[in-house]
């Protein structure tokens, strides 16, 4: 997969910028500061360029019949707000992969951590026997979501649960039930993907992101079922 990404990000460049981008990665290689800062802000430079160039010659491939202007559009809009380089705490910029990433959850971790300690709680039992999860409420819960919504890392789409047979429902109806039942998932249902939607401002300032958590399908449906409460 990152092999096919790259080539495609090549055919996208043109000669120019990837032999700027050539350059930066000699000048990085040699410990040249100043060159390797320079090249940087002309491979930004072409970059912008190039990608006007491509996107006057996207919309006009648009324009034929049966092509999405709107999916054109929408695809260029992804790419303009795409994080490139974040500040550290020191106030140096960087556009490291692995250094934006720890930049990232060090960030989140921090907003996000409880800093209060709370007493735990006991929860008590009084007998109450859950009701088993019927198909029919499955498939409910399924057609009363859009399409088009983001798989989690189970990499499930809605369009997939949508045509399960009624073995697969039946099934997993039964899953739900048990879980319900013992108050526990899947390890890996509790696992989830963060994406960062840019709202506003600064492209390079980590608070103007909304992080959205991408969980596995069927924990949304299981953590949204009424018989939760």
């Amino acid at each position: 997969m990152k092999a096919e990404n790259s080539k495609v990000t090549k055919r996208r460049l043109p000669p120019g910028t990837l032999e700027l981008i050539r350059q930066r990665g000699i000048a990085r290689a040699a410990g040249n500061r100043e060159l390797t800062s320079e090249l940087e802000k002309q491979c930004r430079q072409a970059r912008k360029e190039g990608l006007k160039e491509r996107r006057a010659a996207v919309m006009v491939e648009a324009a034929e019949p049966e092509k999405s202007i709107r999916k054109a559009r929408r695809s260029f809009t992804n790419y303009k707000t795409k994080m490139n380089a974040l500040p550290r705490l020191d106030g140096t910029i960087t556009t490291s992969k692995k250094a934006m990433e720890k930049i990232i959850h060090d960030y989140y971790s921090d907003l996000f951590d409880s800093h209060d300690h709370l007493p735990s709680y006991e929860i008590k039992e009084d007998g109450y026997v859950v009701p088993p999860v019927l198909p029919s409420e499955f498939r409910h819960a399924i057609s009363s979501v859009k399409n088009r919504t983001a798989p989690g890392l189970d990499r499930i789409r809605l369009e997939h649960l949508k045509n399960l047979p009624p073995v697969l429902v039946n099934t997993l109806a039964r899953l739900f039930t048990r879980y319900l039942f013992e108050c526990k998932v899947p390890t890996q249902w509790n696992t989830s993907k963060t994406a960062l939607l840019f709202m506003k401002g600064d492209l390079h300032d980590i608070g103007n992101y909304r992080p959205m958590a991408l969980v596995c399908r069927l924990q949304t449906f299981h953590s949204s079922h009424p018989k939760q409460d």
